[in-house]
């Protein structure tokens, strides 16, 4: 119904990231050109056409010369983190050759270190932070120690509070100053509690205990739903009763809303609650409600899209195919208007060329609706599967 038209919104996303690549960006997996590598990369898998592996092997040695010869942080989003994930990633599933024993080894030591050092300090943000950090090693085929060493970090900054356990969000405290003057907890993938019980479920996956982390944090995040009368059935940041801190209303997105929420329960085996929460999303959201301005991964349209699209791989449930089908029209709607492929900041849309926020992961997003052979596992490094 829609492949011939994906087929020719890739085909442009390829030249255009092609013409966006040739200037000068910095590197990293969801901001950066790292993260392009994996586009390329099923973009490959889904034509068969060598210059796209070609482009994947250019990017991993321009991101491997970047650490060596660049100053730059640790994080998972735009720093060392994120970039070792993707090259990981990469041979994982065959896309990158090579021995890379000798770089990892330096690279395990150092974001071991910093990983246990930020969640001892309770900088746990997953983007920004040390959180972020154990993807990498999750990636990975044998568990680090250091994810052992993580729990414990995690276990140690847990605060007990009504219907559970959560974390205290001190990053949004830091960096938003109109929230209230009290202890705030965050619902979002990006920077709060999905992506720390997210990592978690993914930990004890690998075999290792994590206590009751996981389901005390499940819990005490469907205890702070919103009463009855909201679009959305989750707000964005609440205080230690639960209370929303600001508006009710959450957004449609990867980022912030009641997606990632849902996503966090389905991986956490809170399946009934996860679907109730996709149905709802699913029969009650819009663009306009859901404050939907663009395609991206975050929170646009294609992210949309490509949730539901998961969702259903992970269920099997014909309503959340009916629901990525739904945004994925959004999505080629969006690029037949003057809006384009953009990213919508400041009342304007600017090309953008990363994972999370350009055209590299509205591509991904576009290749897994119509890829139905291949497992979309790029959208590990966002906590989607």
């Amino acid at each position: 119904m829609y492949e011939k038209r994906v087929t020719h919104i890739l085909k442009d996303i390829s030249q255009q990231l092609d013409q966006l690549l040739k200037t000068n960006h910095q590197p990293g997996l969801l901001g950066g050109h790292t993260g392009c590598a994996l586009f390329y990369a099923y973009y490959y898998q889904l034509t068969g056409k060598e210059k796209y592996l070609n482009k994947v092997h250019e990017l991993v040695l321009s991101s491997i010369d970047a650490m060596a010869t660049t100053s730059l942080l640790p994080t998972h989003c735009n720093g060392i983190a994120g970039m070792v994930w993707c090259v990981q990633h990469l041979m994982n599933q065959g896309f990158v050759d090579g021995d890379m024993e000798d770089i990892f080894a330096e690279v395990d030591v150092l974001l071991g270190n910093q990983m246990i050092a930020d969640l001892n300090s309770k900088q746990y943000d997953f983007l920004h932070e040390g959180l972020g950090i154990a993807l990498y090693f999750l990636e990975k085929e044998t568990p680090s120690p250091c994810l052992t060493q993580a729990v414990k970090a995690l276990e140690t900054a847990a605060t007990d509070l009504p219907g559970g356990i959560s974390w205290e969000d001190h990053f949004a405290r830091d960096t938003v100053p109109t929230l209230p003057d009290e202890p705030c907890y965050n619902l979002g993938l990006a920077h709060g509690m999905p992506a720390i019980i997210g990592v978690l479920s993914r930990i004890k996956a690998k075999g290792i205990d994590t206590g009751n982390l996981v389901e005390k944090g499940l819990d005490w995040m469907l205890s702070v739903s919103n009463p009855p009368g909201f679009p959305s059935l989750y707000p964005t940041v609440v205080n230690n009763a639960g209370v929303a801190l600001t508006a009710s209303h959450s957004r449609m997105g990867w980022c912030y809303g009641d997606l990632p929420v849902a996503m966090t329960l389905l991986q956490g085996g809170y399946t009934d609650k996860a679907c109730d929460i996709l149905t709802h999303s699913v029969q009650n959201r819009d663009i306009k409600n859901g404050m939907v301005h663009d395609t991206c991964i975050c929170h646009g349209s294609a992210g949309i899209a490509h949730i539901f699209n998961r969702a259903y791989l992970q269920t099997q449930e014909p309503l959340f195919r009916q629901g990525a089908e739904k945004w994925l029209q959004h999505t080629i709607d969006f690029y037949e208007s003057p809006a384009g492929l953009g990213f919508y900041v400041d009342g304007k849309y600017e090309m953008k060329e990363g994972l999370l926020e350009g055209i590299a992961g509205v591509g991904l997003a576009l290749i897994a609706a119509i890829d139905k052979d291949t497992d979309p596992a790029w959208d590990r490094c966002i906590l989607l599967s």
